[in-house]
């Protein structure tokens, strides 16, 4: 069974753990942190995911670098893998950290914010009668249905500069720098939870995906000391 199958098997069965008013909760409870709180974990974990697949998906359109690109094919495979396993068919992530059904999905469940527009676009919802100001929706995986994430403000920021940034060379600096950072942040995220989540099913589910992740943090890292120009993102 390939790793990315082992994710799906261990992944999903997390997805269906928590029963569907659980997943409508706030995703801190007791504000325990992304290490501990598996709810936490998994929005933390799918922000991750999607920001790392949205900036590899502008590296396919702005980097005619060969390593580059086959860096950020494999970066969408292995994400979207993770997120396969962490996310329900039919659910999204929203700007709340809430796992909502999408509207006509048949898996509609009850959250202050649901997602229900087309992905990838800005989208307002309604707080307390007033709207929440437009936040980016990455499509993790437009051949299944849901799987929609909202990202959190500071990597629209990150993935702002990114699209901005020249195409060539100039791009292929600041991706792989920033892959660099993204790879090595998610890398911590997923030890922390491995050693101190609040599932079993959740640690072992973590475990079976680091060396996955380390794996791409090393090809960032080789990467971006490959094309360092002295910029940054950050």
């Amino acid at each position: 069974m390939s790793r990315a199958s082992l994710l799906a098997v261990v992944g999903l069965t997390i997805a269906g753990t928590l029963p569907a008013a659980a997943q409508n909760l706030a995703i801190f409870p007791n504000n325990r942190p992304a290490a501990e709180s598996t709810e936490a974990f998994r929005a933390e974990a799918l922000r991750s995911d999607a920001y790392n697949i949205e900036a590899s998906r502008l590296a396919l359109q702005k980097s005619n670098n060969r390593a580059v690109r086959d860096y950020a094919e494999q970066t969408i495979v292995n994400r979207q893998a993770t997120t396969d396993a962490l996310l329900p068919r039919g659910t999204s992530l929203s700007a709340a950290g809430t796992v909502v059904g999408d509207a006509g999905s048949g898996n509609l469940l009850t959250a202050p914010l649901s997602l229900a527009t087309a992905p990838i676009v800005a989208v307002g919802n309604v707080l307390q009668g007033r709207p929440v100001f437009e936040r980016t929706i990455v499509d993790t995986n437009p051949a299944t249905p849901g799987r929609r994430v909202t990202l959190d403000p500071v990597r629209e920021q990150r993935l702002s500069r990114l699209q901005a940034a020249p195409n060539g060379r100039r791009f292929d600096a600041l991706y792989t720098a920033d892959q660099a950072r993204a790879q090595s942040d998610a890398v911590q995220l997923y030890e922390a939870y491995s050693r101190n989540g609040d599932s079993a099913v959740g640690r072992t589910f973590a475990n079976e995906a680091k060396p996955m992740l380390r794996g791409d943090a090393g090809e960032a890292d080789r990467l971006a000391g490959r094309y360092a120009d002295g910029g940054s993102l950050f």
